[in-house]
């Protein structure tokens, strides 16, 4: 199986933005990255996988609504130019936080280190 969290942290460090793989009690500061991965599916063939689509969820949060919306572009100018395709970008408002749900997905080749374009 594919863990492409690392992949997709790496690719957002540069935005200097405190990235999570998931929501945790932890101390966190703002504007904040949430990773996670709702599916993770795998074609195999003689018990190998040879193609593997996976969805990975990138929850941007802020405490200001345009704030999460220039974090949510930022984010988008990333991810599509490394092979992913945005599927959702849902803005919502919880309590005192702006959220901005995005889910991103790609499909991986055997060798589980090319992107499929």
């Amino acid at each position: 199986m594919i863990d492409m969290i690392p992949h997709v942290a790496e690719l957002l460090a540069p935005l200097g933005t405190q990235i999570e793989l998931s929501w945790q009690d932890t101390v966190v500061n703002f504007p904040l990255i949430v990773l996670s991965v709702p599916s993770n599916m795998a074609t195999t063939s003689g018990g190998s996988e040879m193609l593997t689509n996976i969805t990975v969820q990138v929850d941007a949060y802020t405490l200001d609504k345009k704030d999460t919306a220039d974090l949510a572009a930022a984010i988008d100018e990333i991810m599509t130019p490394a092979g992913f395709t945005r599927s959702i970008a849902q803005p919502l408002t919880e309590g005192d936080l702006e959220r901005c749900l995005m889910q991103y997905s790609c499909t991986v080749d055997f060798t589980h280190e090319n992107i499929l374009i």
